[in-house]
């Protein structure tokens, strides 16, 4: 879609809407017949995909005719979907000189105060990918504070010493709160801020675009950071409030500089995807047929009106910007350096969103930062310390729409992160099928490496879907002969893995991949890739259950988390009642075997009542907490049970039991045991408690001989030979079980902070 001259956006959109109205064969209004030629969805929007490289717009005239283009074909689509009576319910280049921001006034510049206590030798930090590479969560601590965001709040807390803790400040953050980064004295807290929840008088909402309803906004959602100087504890001092447009989806801290990335789609008025019906669509005097004719007169109304939208907006109206509050007023930043040329996309493939990789420099003094923009789909995101790597759908959902022949693909887009506050382009390259998250990403040596499942499952309106198969693909960067350029072309693969399953967990280990397929039974797989250009699966091995994370103990272990079978005779099915740790032995990497399962659950009795349970372990690795020097393992289990009784008078009970327990387990490479548990149950027994709720232990982090669990109502700490709870710091208004029931408590945080 480069066009060095493009045409004018009128000329060529008035093209495609008389293409799709000759092939739709719509009848005039005034017609009586409703004989209908055939439709042919495949010649109304021709799909192709070329190279995968990131191209950089020549100027913003080009950048503006193609998204405009691309905003009219997926309208165009859901509009024929409509018509057919099926809905899809979904929904330089890299500078090293970025955004220009306002000057910092040195204020959040890093101490030099030393600090002798040591992460992953004193302390646990967050549970990341990869060694050096710091993964943004909403608990964060550098061995001396506990940083927690939580229902829109900072709560920071001192550890005095080991087993200690003390309530310093409680900070409101605007938004929800989802994630920190920290480096230093440096804390950037990154939340989500919808639209609609900006306060009437905020100037933001002039900067949005607010024009008196939902569908005014430039977009529903900002994610703002708000950096802090958390040098004194008590009293942290505010640096910097930005605000992004565009939905979070994940951060990533290497040597100083944090790399946020973002998605976003900007909303336009009155841009229709639906058929506004005539009144008597659905008389009984219609036939099925004259209904369809209806739809398509519809669909062409709808395609002339889009036409007039999107001839009216331009540029600034579907391109991200940047907001900066200072001194409480709001000065915007256009992602743009007048030419477009930090927005890119690749060859053809192109849609309507963007993924911006939004780079922060910590260690700079001035916070220095800099935008880059993908025009494209929703990411994944993987980071080495030396490569960034996003990966997307070549396609979107309406792709497909009329070419079943098509098969799914994935662009990987990599970049240089090597040098601390620069994000350099470093080259793309595209493998078949999709991959499921993070973990099937990985670099190592210079060579990326990838899992990826095949197959047309996702295509809901298909009756004979390709089946699905997996593979583990190996790329590298090299120059391409047929364009000059330099492209991340294909080393090397393995394909057959699982027929007609999916891939649920993998883990990419130096020359090492492990992957877990699941349909009713979970086959562990090894594969060797000490030949890049030649990978070989070396062993499977039949286990009952599926795994959803693995996590690497040692060349000749792993442990896994997931779900045990629901009939443990035929190993089928899975039970959601318990939650399962399986230890396997790849000594023998061509024959690894299972050493240990142990089944966990948050309740004694799982039989009795409802016993449905869950671990946030099993989805999210940053709640697996495995702290090598003393072999333990910390999983949090919930569950909201139902519990009924008969009284002597046979009268009939019930009520329902909020359970929230952190269960520590003793991990060697030969066994697993269970070690004891920290309870914060009690904490939870009101009456205003529901399973909606987020009452449950989320986190928690190794301190020398003790553990500290972090939840919603507060952080205990709880030696761990004699499980005994040592201290605790109320975080929320809640009531306490000695209270009564209609009583509520008072407690505030700074009533708790005077009696910790």
């Amino acid at each position: 879609m480069r066009r060095d001259n493009p045409k004018p956006i009128l000329a060529i959109l008035m093209v495609l809407i008389m293409c799709a109205s000759g092939c739709l064969g719509l009848a005039d209004s005034e017609n009586e017949s409703y004989e209908m030629a055939d439709t042919d969805l495949g010649d109304i929007v021709k799909r192709s995909i070329g190279s995968p490289n990131l191209e950089q717009f020549s100027n913003c005239e080009e950048l503006e005719t193609a998204l405009k283009i691309s905003i009219e074909e997926e309208a165009r689509t859901s509009l024929l979907q409509a018509v057919d009576d099926v809905y899809y319910w979904g929904g330089g280049m890299w500078l090293e000189d970025g955004v220009e921001m306002s000057e910092d006034t040195g204020s959040a510049s890093p101490t030099t105060s030393p600090k002798t206590r040591q992460e992953g030798v004193d302390f646990s930090g967050t549970n990341n990918q990869e060694q050096g590479v710091d993964e943004a969560d909403f608990v964060k601590t550098n061995g001396y504070n506990i940083f927690f965001v939580d229902s829109g709040l900072l709560h920071i807390m001192d550890i005095p010493e080991f087993g200690e803790i003390e309530h310093a400040s409680t900070i409101s953050i605007q938004g929800n709160p989802v994630a920190m980064m920290l480096n230093g004295d440096q804390l950037v807290v990154i939340s989500t801020v919808s639209s609609w929840n900006i306060d009437t008088d905020d100037p933001l909402q002039d900067a949005m675009g607010w024009q008196g309803d939902w569908y005014g906004w430039r977009t529903s959602t900002l994610t703002k950071f708000t950096v802090y100087n958390v040098s004194d504890s008590s009293s942290p001092e505010l640096a910097r409030e930005l605000y992004i447009e565009g939905y979070y989806m994940t951060a990533r801290e290497v040597l100083g500089t944090v790399r946020t990335v973002t998605h976003t789609w900007m909303n336009i008025p009155d841009l229709r995807t639906w058929l506004n019906y005539p009144d008597n669509y659905w008389d009984d005097e219609y036939t099925e047929d004259e209904r369809r004719n209806m739809r398509e007169v519809a669909a062409l109304e709808a395609m002339e009106h889009n036409l007039k939208v999107i001839e009216e907006i331009n540029l600034e109206d579907i391109i991200p910007q940047v907001h900066e509050r200072i001194d409480g007023d709001i000065l915007t930043h256009h992602m743009s350096d007048g030419e477009c040329s930090d927005f890119a996309a690749p060859e053809e493939a192109l849609n309507r969103g963007y993924t911006s990789i939004f780079t922060i420099d910590l260690v700079s003094q001035n916070l220095e930062f800099e935008a880059d923009h993908i025009v494209g789909n929703w990411p994944q995101v993987y980071a080495s310390e030396d490569q960034l790597i996003i990966t997307e759908n070549a396609w979107d959902w309406w792709w497909f729409w009329g070419h079943d022949e098509m098969m799914e693909s994935t662009n990987i887009h990599t970049f240089d992160i090597s040098e601390a506050g620069n994000t350099i382009y470093a080259g793309s390259g595209r493998v078949d099928g999709t991959i499921l998250d993070q973990f099937s990403i990985s670099e190592y040596e210079g060579v990326v490496r990838v899992a990826t499942t095949t197959g047309q499952w996702g295509r809901w309106w298909m009756e004979n879907p390709e089946p699905m198969e997996n593979h583990v693909i190996t790329l590298s960067h090299a120059l391409d002969v047929d364009s000059g350029k330099t492209r991340l072309l294909e080393m090397g693969r393995v394909d057959g893995i699982a027929y007609n399953e999916t891939i649920w967990s993998a883990r990419f280990v130096e020359d090492r991949a492990y992957i877990v397929t699941f349909e009713n039974m979970d086959p562990l797989w090894t594969i060797d890739l000490t030949n890049p250009t030649s990978p070989r699966i070396m062993g499977e091995l039949e286990v009952p259950g599926v795994s959803t994370y693995i996590h690497p103990l040692s060349d000749d272990a792993i442990l896994t988390i997931g779900l045990g079978p629901a009939d443990e005779e035929t190993g089928l099915g899975l039970d959601w009642s318990h939650t399962r740790l399986s230890l396997f032995n790849v000594s023998n990497f061509s024959n690894p075997l299972l050493s240990q399962v142990l089944s966990i659950s948050p309740v004694e009795e799982p039989d009795s009542g409802w016993s449905w349970a869950w671990s946030e372990a099993t989805w999210e690795h940053k709640a697996f907490q495995y702290w090598e020097p003393k072999g333990m393992l910390a999983v949090p289990l919930n569950t909201y049970r139902f519990d009924y009784y008969y009284d002597d008078d046979g009268r009939y009970h019930y009520d329902y039991d909020w359970v929230s327990k952190l269960i520590i387990v003793n991990v060697t490479e030969e066994s697993l045991e269970i070690h004891g548990e920290v309870d914060h149950s009690h904490l939870y027994e009101t009456e205003e408690n529901h399973w909606w709720n987020s009452y449950n232990i989320r986190r928690s982090i190794f301190m020398g001989d003790y553990i500290y669990a972090i939840s919603h109502a507060g952080v205990t700490v709880t030696h761990l030979d004699s499980l005994e709870e040592v201290d605790f710091v109320q975080l929320v208004t809640i009531q306490t079980p000695n209270e009564s029931d209609n009583s509520t408590s008072s407690e505030t945080e700074e009533d708790n902070k005077a009696e910790v």
